[in-house]
């Protein structure tokens, strides 16, 4: 195959991840609606940022994954865009929240009701969800952190560690993400547990197995001595 056609059905794979989302957004939503009603408008903008932010937290640990494989199908375009989509990542989180404000203060009146939304509760189910989504920005943040001193000592000695900040961001955005309507509906249903299923078996390959490997060579050695 090409390199050429490598790069359309690369660049395919993931507009069809990433579109997942606002397709069915859309298909939940009457266009006629959308414009006819400000919170609404509102909403939709807030379920845009999060589903695609999703899918590309999905995208962006599988391509960090498998990014010495990536090189050689996509050439070195695929670490430009590991760096982009990281970017455009944290900005999609960064702006999220910010929605859940302007609605509660369209709703409330109340600057004040706004600005409590950023305090965390666990009285109710909702609650705790919202709870997720903080916690995803905090480690995000922190990932940013790390990677843009990921040259500096300390950082590079503890790569793995900061790398698996990725992995709970992940996880964080995936329980906070039920606290959404359009997980019930096709396509980005699929996404969502198919996401889970290549996520956690690459944090098993990338993290667990190994450990598992060196124990088997430590107790294989062990009983040799014996």
């Amino acid at each position: 195959m090409s390199f050429k056609y490598r790069v359309y059905i690369f660049y395919a794979i993931w507009f069809i991840i990433v579109l997942s989302g606002p397709v069915t957004i859309f298909r939940n939503t009457s266009f006629s609606s959308i414009f006819s009603n400000e919170i609404l408008f509102i909403n939709i903008l807030q379920r845009l940022t999060a589903t695609v932010a999703f899918s590309l937290i999905f995208i962006q640990i599988i391509l960090g994954s498998q990014m010495d494989r990536l090189v050689q199908l996509i050439g070195a375009k695929a670490y430009k865009i590991h760096i982009s989509q990281g970017l455009v990542i944290y900005g999609l989180v960064l702006i999220h929240p910010l929605f859940e404000n302007i609605i509660v203060y369209k709703v409330s009146k109340s600057l004040t009701d706004s600005l409590l939304v950023f305090i965390p509760s666990f009285e109710t189910q909702r609650e705790i969800l919202l709870v997720f989504g903080r916690s995803a920005f905090l480690l995000a943040t922190l990932a940013v952190i790390a990677a843009y001193f990921r040259t500096k000592p300390f950082f590079r000695r503890n790569w793995r560690a900061f790398h698996i900040l990725n992995y709970l961001v992940f996880y964080s955005v995936f329980y906070h993400a039920r606290i959404g309507s359009d997980l019930a509906s096709q396509p980005f249903d699929s996404v969502y547990w198919l996401s889970l299923v290549l996520v956690s078996g690459t944090l098993v390959y990338r993290f667990i197995h190994p450990k598992i490997v060196k124990m088997k060579q430590k107790r294989a050695i062990l009983e040799h001595n014996i």
